[in-house]
């Protein structure tokens, strides 16, 4: 294996001696990008490019390499055609790359395969650099070089470019994909754990009670039965959590902002009953984290769920506006029957699940019968958002 006529590497764009070789390969090299930022974990983006370049040039097949850091292996990325007739040429160069001193030239094109032209280049730095190869398959690869070399100069180290924005963009899908996981995980416990722990509170109360059977006393029918319907109730109450979590989940992630969302879920409600719901968001869409956006959400739906099931209310609202020192206020209130202690007894699961995704807000909770009848439930907190303004504004300086 030889090499000829060693062109520079690195030139880059400005090279193109053709004004429209330039235009063409800067247009091809962008879309490119853009694509693969939609889809990084796709080989469409790479296909589209190749065949671009073939029609640049003239070429009747081509493909594209990578060589990982720290290996001498050629992984193919794809190709428009057949390249197995070179692959033990094309695993070599790789071979050559990563072991020559002094650095070899990136450019592979010899007699003994004259259509075969590759062109590397370096993705990372370091003793043990990373390469991206473009593999040209063509009539007269010697030609071909001496004629578009600094198209295909330019061609790869956009290519390398493209490498590392797809790399970029694979860890931030992830990184969002970890997140959205646990925020499942977080959620589910959330939503569910405090219903199924009481359930085997409760269960553990009814075995007792039937034990009494075969001891001294005979149990107490009544109560056993109350316990019993208490389990029938919230397990009830955790189907509902859990199919309440999965209308949230679509709700936030079908692309809809926390807005529509807000809106979504209380246009929801209000088509399973007469009671008249209305909404007073002053919040823009960029004010919440992702994570207060789903505490707030599951709030607003709880709290409307109560209503619809024990406030016999014929009037409901939902507002969301800021108040003093910065602070922003959730407020669901109705002109139901108010919470008597029956209400309080039947919707006590559901406000203590409330009351802890307040918390997680790092807000205050607060339920509170209003003078005109009904109930009012807030939650106040401090956004993250102003929480990290406020950490990076300077501090004045203390006098003396």
């Amino acid at each position: 294996m030889h090499s000829d006529d060693i062109t520079p590497d690195g030139t880059g764009l400005s090279a193109i001696n053709s004004t429209a070789d330039s235009a063409r390969a800067f247009q091809l090299l962008n879309s490119t990008l853009i694509e693969i930022l939609t889809q990084p974990e796709s080989a469409e983006p790479f296909v589209e490019l190749l065949t671009g370049i073939e029609k640049m040039v003239a070429a009747r097949s081509s493909a594209i390499y990578q060589i990982p850091v720290g290996t001498a292996q050629a992984i193919p990325v794809t190709s428009t055609g057949d390249t197995s007739r070179h692959s033990a040429t094309i695993q070599n160069f790789a071979d050559v790359l990563q072991h020559s001193t002094p650095p070899p030239d990136l450019w592979y094109n010899d007699k003994n395969t004259p259509d075969l032209l590759i062109k590397a280049t370096r993705i990372g730095g370091g003793g043990k650099p990373a390469f991206a190869l473009l593999v040209l398959i063509c009539d007269d690869a010697r030609s071909m070089r001496a004629t578009r070399g600094e198209l295909f100069e330019a061609l790869t180290e956009g290519l390398a470019d493209i490498f590392r924005a797809t790399r970029q963009a694979q860890a931030n899908r992830r990184r969002d994909l970890q997140k959205e996981r646990a925020a499942i995980s977080r959620e589910l416990h959330d939503s569910l754990a405090q219903s199924l722990t009481y359930l085997k509170i409760q269960a553990s109360r009814m075995q007792s009670m039937l034990r009494q059977e075969h001891h001294s006393a005979p149990y107490d029918r009544p109560e056993v039965e109350l316990v019993v319907r208490e389990l029938r109730d919230n397990l009830n109450i955790a189907y509902r959590q859990l199919r309440e979590l999965m209308t949230t989940f679509r709700l936030t992630m079908d692309g809809k902002d926390f807005g529509q969302a807000i809106e979504e879920s209380v246009g929801e409600f209000e088509k399973r009953t007469r009671i008249a719901f209305d909404l007073d968001n002053r919040l823009s869409d960029d004010e919440l984290t992702v994570e207060e956006e789903m505490q707030i959400l599951h709030i607003v739906r709880e709290a409307l769920s109560n209503i619809v099931r024990h406030s016999h209310a014929q009037r409901a609202k939902v507002a969301l506006r800021h108040c003093d020192d910065d602070n922003i206020r959730l407020t669901v209130d109705d002109d139901g029957v108010g919470i008597d202690e029956p209400q309080r007894r039947a919707q006590h699961l559901g406000l203590i699940i409330m009351q802890e995704r307040s918390r997680n807000l790092g807000g205050e909770f607060s339920v509170r019968e209003q003078s005109d009848g009904g109930t009012e439930i807030s939650v106040t907190f401090t956004p993250q958002k102003l929480k990290a303004a406020r950490h990076r504004q300077p501090q004045p300086a203390r006098s003396a």
